[in-house]
């Protein structure tokens, strides 16, 4: 319902609302300053009353300041909502659907998206209903905005890196969104594969990219540790059973002798040791040493 002339009423300011709007440039922010002082803020402005009865304004921060400025009129309309995350899904759908944005901060508004659904999910990218699962987070997501998982995934760790940049700096976060800094968006990005993320402080450009390239190289470094490992216990193993194996080209007294000293390994092990599977291995042994005794 709109009503008209609410100055009377006390409209809220949240900064966790303000986080989900992209400020306009300056060109954009004259356009519409002229724009009111020519014909008035026709377009009301959208508030949310929380649980505590405020009124919290989710749509029109520019028009609300133009007019205070000028001291012009305005209208407000009230939309109910269940809880602060319905209305961020809102106010990102409303930014999408009213600007033309930029390839970058339409990465950012597709990423918020992504990450309140799975937080209402409580994490899990798929969640079982009677033996089905349903569409994951990504797919959802992907689908109502015409574009892939994966682009949706890479959008989610986009908004992730903005959000750690704009706890240590705000103004940065801006810039970059309205396209006024030189930064890889790769480097973002990987601010949120850090472990530390919550310890991440970004003072300038400069510093991003020095931390973006730290976490990189150490992302790389622990890959290398991980096929080191792998090759590791695949070599590891390889000898094992080499050395569990009864070569066929072995001579039969080279054979026996093998075999008792696998046989005595197992007895020392299931006596010192307590290793029930050392029995196992020993009856089996004992079975093998049997067969080639009397072969």
């Amino acid at each position: 319902m709109v009503k008209a002339d609410q100055k009377s009423k006390k409209i809220a300011i949240s900064n966790e609302v303000l986080e989900y709007l992209i400020p306009l440039n300056d060109e954009e922010r004259n356009q519409l300053e002229k724009n009111i002082l020519l014909e008035g803020c026709r377009d009301p402005l959208i508030v949310w009353s929380n649980s505590k009865g405020q009124l919290i304004l989710i749509d029109g921060h520019n028009r609300l300041k133009i007019c205070q400025k000028h001291n012009l009129p305005y209208k407000i309309k009230e939309i109910r909502f269940k809880d602060l995350d319905q209305v961020k899904n809102w106010m990102v759908d409303n930014q999408m659907g009213r600007r033309n944005l930029t390839p970058d901060q339409l990465s950012y508004y597709r990423g918020l998206k992504y990450l309140n659904i799975k937080k209402k999910k409580g994490g899990f990218e798929n969640v079982q209903l009677k033996g089905k699962s349903e569409a994951s987070t990504s797919e959802l997501v992907g689908s109502q905005f015409n574009v892939s998982e994966s682009t949706i995934k890479r959008d989610a760790k986009y908004a992730e890196g903005l959000n750690i940049i704009a706890r240590s700096n705000p103004k940065l976060k801006l810039k970059i969104l309205l396209g006024e800094a030189s930064v890889k968006k790769t480097d973002i990005q990987v601010l949120a594969n850090s472990p530390n993320s919550e310890k991440i402080n970004i003072r300038n450009e400069a510093d991003l990219y020095n931390k973006a390239k730290a976490i990189k190289d150490q992302i790389l470094s622990d890959l290398e540790r991980a096929v080191k490992n792998i090759e590791k216990e695949k070599i590891e193993k390889s000898q094992e059973i080499l050395k569990s194996s009864e070569p066929i080209f072995l001579k039969k007294d080279d054979r026996i002798r093998k075999i008792k000293g696998m046989i005595i390994s197992a007895i020392n092990r299931a006596i010192n040791d307590k290793d029930s599977d050392a029995i196992k291995e020993l009856k089996k042994l004992i079975d093998k040493l049997e067969d080639l005794l009397f072969e």
